[in-house]
């Protein structure tokens, strides 16, 4: 079940929105009373969804938000009326929702599911982003070992390439590997 962090200094807000929460299909809900111990707690554990109720006792939560977004979590700001719209510019580009208890609770239920829509689909692309940071890590040292064989073997670029490409068929190995002996030869 997908978990949501909701942070507030009140404890009495915190329960409100956690009940709302349940009453939505949400019934786990880890608290924090502070932006401080969120930003551990959002380093450490993942969140669907990260509430925050504004103001806090050590910021006014835009830093926690900013921090959350940086998560795959749907991040929702709560504050009072006369701060929503401001705030609301402020952080639109981010992607935090910001929602003010006088849109009233259908508002805030499609928020949510909005929120928790964003998280899967975060969720999804995930493997395919790590994906492409192996290839791009792959393709750096390919590169370096092919700088290293220019300058100590006197190869062009494409003998280079050649030679990395021929290693990896022989050996029966990638060519990231290959890439790796080289750099262990002549890396220092």
């Amino acid at each position: 079940m997908e978990k949501v962090l909701i942070v507030s200094g009140s404890a009495k807000s915190a329960d409100s929105f956690a009940n709302l929460l349940r009453d939505l299909g949400y019934p786990q809900t880890r608290v924090s009373k502070t932006g401080g111990e969120a930003r551990r707690i959002l380093e450490e554990e993942t969140f669907a969804l990260a509430i925050i109720i504004a103001p806090l006792p050590d910021e006014f939560g835009t830093e926690t938000a900013q921090a959350a977004v940086r998560t795959p979590a749907g991040v929702m700001m709560i504050v009072r009326d006369e701060s929503a719209a401001e705030l609301s510019a402020q952080v639109r580009g981010l992607g935090i929702f910001v929602f003010s208890p006088a849109m009233g609770r259908r508002v805030f239920e499609q928020g949510v599911n909005l929120l928790y829509s964003v998280h899967r689909r975060l969720q999804m692309a995930a493997p395919r982003t790590e994906r492409l940071q192996e290839k791009m890590e792959d393709l750096r040292l390919i590169g370096r070992a092919k700088c290293l064989l220019i300058q100590y073997s006197h190869m062009t670029e494409p003998e280079a390439h050649r030679f990395i490409e021929q290693r990896s068929m022989e050996k029966r190995v990638t060519r990231r590997k290959v890439a790796e002996e080289i750099l262990q030869k002549y890396e220092i």
